[in-house]
């Protein structure tokens, strides 16, 4: 009896022992690798609802990763002053990187430098490399914008005129879109105006004041929450023009299928948000990455938004 209670004994002690080996053999060097990083998400806009396809590809990447995010919104869409102060908060809490999608890169300059020279800074849609951004996720903004304008062109007889709506007016990305569209509809005989805020009002009422005083052929958009917003106000209008934009929210598919929205410039945002997570941990841990090139993007239109690949831009399944 003595004996077998030895044995079982030694026998436990020698699983331990070997649990204990694989533990210290396999997990300890790649502990640094797994060890997890804080990445703090700043985007310009209060309302993060045309950010969920985004937000599932940056969990995605963060849980793919060892990474622990931290999703920020404005209190107020566009206030550079607002991310400054996230970007000095969120560095100095410890992030080991930000993911940021600047609402003015010339007003950020400073902030970015001063942040990048803490944690890894990754921008979206309008690049800050000459800040100290370790590397930019978005589209090739100049194509995108004469993408759109090509195809406003159908939709504007010569000497029409289209409303180019400026949101966002501190974005380099979305500005480089604007500038694009129109000079492609004023080289091919069509008339531009610049719908801007003003006065306090909001985009909702500047816009459709601007609809109805100047009765458009067309209106363009350059980011998806104002391209919903043109697709409402279109349709109340007496003679409703045309909409184009970018964007692939499950709102924009609507407007699509029903034609309020003639035509959208949609990129894949679950990878746009998987990769700008990446970047963004590679950079934190040291490690070397191949350059990003400009990410793809489809012209979607009632008539093919139902092919395979759009698809999966316009219904990107959940997880």
């Amino acid at each position: 009896m003595k004996h077998r209670t030895m044995l079982q004994m030694s026998i436990l002690v020698a699983l331990g022992l070997g649990v204990l080996f694989s533990l210290v053999a396999f997990d300890q060097p790649g502990r640094q690798d797994t060890e997890l990083l804080e990445v703090s998400v700043i985007i310009r806009e209060a309302d993060s609802t045309g950010w969920s396809a985004a937000r599932q590809g940056m969990e995605q990447a963060a849980a793919d990763l060892g990474a622990e995010l931290r999703f920020l919104t404005l209190s107020q869409s566009n206030s550079a002053e607002e991310q400054r102060s996230l970007l000095a908060r969120e560095v100095e809490g410890g992030a080991d990187a930000v993911v940021l999608v600047p609402a003015d890169p010339a007003d950020l300059a400073d902030a970015v430098k001063a942040a990048a020279s803490h944690a890894a800074v990754v921008t979206m849609e309008s690049d800050m490399a000459d800040s100290g951004a370790k590397a930019c996720i978005s589209v090739d903004n100049a194509a995108l914008g004469q993408a759109l304008g090509l195809a406003a062109l159908n939709g504007v007889p010569e000497g029409g005129e289209a409303v180019l709506v400026d949101s966002a007016p501190g974005s380099a990305g979305v500005s480089r879109r604007l500038t694009e569209v129109a000079r492609v509809l004023e080289e091919a005989g069509r008339s531009v105006y610049l719908c801007t805020l003003s006065g306090g009002r909001s985009l909702a009422e500047t816009l459709n004041a601007t609809l109805q005083a100047r009765r458009p052929d067309a209106v363009v958009a350059f980011e998806p929450s104002a391209l919903e917003q043109a697709a409402q106000l279109a349709q109340g209008q007496e003679k409703p023009p045309l909409v184009y934009g970018t964007g692939a929210t499950g709102t924009i598919a609507s407007y699509l299928e029903r034609s309020s929205i003639t035509l959208s410039a949609a990129q894949n945002e679950f990878a746009a948000g998987y990769l700008a997570v990446e970047a963004a941990v590679r950079s934190a841990r040291g490690q070397d990455q191949a350059a990003i090139a400009p990410l793809d993007f489809s012209l979607i239109r009632q008539e093919n938004m139902y092919d395979p690949d759009n698809q999966k831009l316009l219904f990107p399944v959940t997880r």
